[in-house]
């Protein structure tokens, strides 16, 4: 039987037989695994390249060790750490450069970031570190996914989004993410329909960030605090802290010595009570502004 397989194949076989790096060539396998069509006529074909890519990723692992290559270390900041993912070619790198201030190489050709990139986004007052992952899915990158707090996978739907979907969650259930905190972003859409998981954006033309940043707020479940020193206005950007924190939380983020000499805390808020004297123990609450006075 006949492999029938398109051009995105042969492209593909094409990087492969002219890569230089073990790493190009476990890209240009992957590459072919995706795009090869499945049927019983590849059934040989496929075993060969899923054979080919455990003996690549054997000898990458064995290279590392012996270049002690330090792992992919990105300290978080801000109010929380979101990762994007998504296939090669989906919009990851546009998306990125559209809700921050990253400047990251986008072109037509797969694979184009070889590393992750980082960004800061501003919103509602907060800073959020947004990492794109690269679509080849090494083990530096997956540690990130680890260790953040949000994922948000990008759906290209100019192709089979839940072939994408379905592909992408595989990956992360293998890797035991998959019981991470995920946004699904169909990129290139404008239509959505009933599914309030998902939303729509366009990241080139920047359509739907307002509704991202906002869904990415939401979904870490945090609260956010601003604090203030006597007779100044209230810091921004703001803190993000978990729900049922409290003043004792925010002083210790703020510097560890201020819960040592901390006398009271002014809050301020829209009730009647606004500015009111509290102690370490007290709850805070989304938009409080809290003045910390020491000794």
């Amino acid at each position: 039987m006949p492999v029938n397989a398109g051009p995105e194949y042969f492209a593909a076989e094409r990087r492969y037989s002219e890569a230089r790096t073990t790493e190009q060539k476990i890209d240009a396998l992957h590459e072919m695994l995706r795009t090869v069509p499945k049927h019983k006529g590849t059934e040989n074909l496929r075993a060969d390249l899923r054979k080919r890519l455990s003996k690549f990723r054997k000898e990458l692992v064995i290279e590392k060790r012996k270049s002690h290559k330090p792992k992919a270390v990105i300290r978080k900041e801000g109010a929380a750490q979101v990762c994007i993912i998504g296939m090669t070619n989906s919009g990851k790198s546009t998306l990125l450069n559209s809700l921050t201030n990253a400047h990251v190489e986008i072109a037509e050709y797969p694979y184009t970031t070889k590393e992750p990139k980082v960004g800061m986004m501003f919103h509602n007052d907060l800073q959020f570190q947004l990492i794109e992952i690269p679509s080849t899915f090494n083990q530096e990158s997956l540690g990130l996914l680890h260790s953040c707090d949000l994922i948000v996978m990008v759906l290209d739907s100019m192709q089979n989004a839940d072939k994408q979907k379905t592909e992408l969650m595989q990956i992360l259930k293998t890797n035991r993410l998959d019981r991470k905190k995920i946004i699904f972003a169909k990129n290139k859409s404008k239509v959505c329909g009933l599914d309030q998981s998902i939303v729509c954006i366009d990241a080139q033309s920047k359509v739907g960030m307002d509704e991202l940043k906002e869904k990415i707020w939401k979904s870490l479940n945090l609260i956010k605090i601003y604090a203030k020193s006597p007779r100044k206005p209230k810091d921004i950007p703001a803190l993000a802290l978990e729900k049922g924190s409290t003043v004792e939380d925010l002083a210790k983020e703020i510097h560890k010595d201020f819960v040592k000499t901390f006398k009271f805390a002014r809050i301020y808020n829209s009730t009647k009570f606004s500015g009111k004297k509290v102690g370490l123990e007290y709850k805070l609450h989304d938009n409080d502004v809290v003045e910390i006075h020491t000794d």
